[in-house]
């Protein structure tokens, strides 16, 4: 979901397709239903297993009689699929979104926007898709990846209303869970929605990670990887911090409880110019990862002897 690789031009772009979107669904109220997105936007949605070889054969060959750029390619779908362990596709020929029925059900939700970004935004109509499970975390290294995830993010959250929201609620884990709740989506990608629109030119970091205390929560995906979720304002202060920075102050502060609140701390980071800043750190752990923010609070005093 990030915009720290979507260029300026593009995310204006991207904002006022999912605007015009939003207008021609009559401004929905939260949660959006996205099939009444689909069925606005004319886009199908199949299920594939990736498990199932016969299954994918019987898929390749009946999306290859109506897409042109699968015709020239027939096993493209397939290899696809079967090299890539693809959690989801987009064919644009026959506007269809193809979802792994073996993804989690909580996830479909975020996959499913993504996919529907790709159709949405006009220059990614030249290119056949296939999203793998690093591909659909919110820190993508392609930036067609992070305009889909940008464009998935502004949909799902109605545009500038979330931010809106956000900015009148105090910033806690108790108002992220119930701004997830509210918007249909998770406390994931809520907390994500929350770092980088609720103040943006604010100093605030998140971070999605394992469990210090018990690496089992969030190893098989973040184990090791810790994702930094950056406000526009900690970009510029903090450009210097990286990942394995803050993790560092998780690992020092964190619980052994596996679920609910984790840490509630004071600790500092330097910013770029060598400047010291005190820092209120809280985490979460829903017992699949550990949920991070952190608010930059205000320079650290220094003390000088006489």
């Amino acid at each position: 979901m990030t915009c720290e690789l979507v260029g300026p031009l593009e995310a204006a772009e991207i904002n006022a397709q999912v605007d015009r979107l939003l207008r021609d669904l009559g401004q929905p109220e939260p949660p959006l239903s996205l099939e009444l997105v689909r069925e606005l936007l004319r886009l199908d949605l199949k299920y594939y297993s990736a498990t199932n070889t016969s299954y994918l054969q019987d898929l390749t060959h009946k999306i290859r009689l109506g897409a042109k750029q699968v015709a020239a390619r027939p096993g493209l779908i397939f290899d696809a699929i079967k090299k890539a362990k693809l959690a989801a596709l987009y064919v644009p020929d026959t506007k269809r979104i193809l979802i792994d029925e073996d993804i989690p059900q909580p996830k479909h939700r975020w996959i499913e926007a993504h996919e529907i970004s790709h159709g949405l935004i006009e220059w990614h109509s030249d290119f056949l898709f296939g999203d793998n499970r690093v591909t659909l975390n919110p820190l993508c290294d392609a930036t067609i990846e992070a305009e889909a995830n940008y464009g998935g993010g502004r949909l799902l959250f109605l545009g500038e209303r979330f931010g809106e929201e956000a900015r009148s609620e105090e910033l806690s884990f108790k108002n992220i869970r119930q701004q997830a709740g509210r918007y249909g989506n998770s406390i994931q990608s809520t907390l994500w929605r929350v770092v980088e629109e609720r103040e943006p030119d604010g100093a605030v970091f998140g971070m999605v990670s394992d469990h210090p205390n018990h690496p089992e929560i969030g190893q098989i995906e973040y184990g090791g990887k810790p994702r930094l979720i950056r406000s526009r304002g900690f970009r510029e202060q903090f450009g210097n911090v990286t990942p394995d920075d803050v993790y560092a102050i998780l690992a020092k502060h964190a619980n052994w409880n596996k679920g609910g609140p984790i840490i509630e701390a004071d600790d500092s980071l330097v910013d770029v110019n060598g400047d010291t800043h005190e820092i209120r750190v809280e985490s979460f752990s829903n017992t699949h990862s550990l949920l991070t923010y952190g608010v930059c609070t205000r320079p650290k005093s220094v003390v000088v002897s006489t």
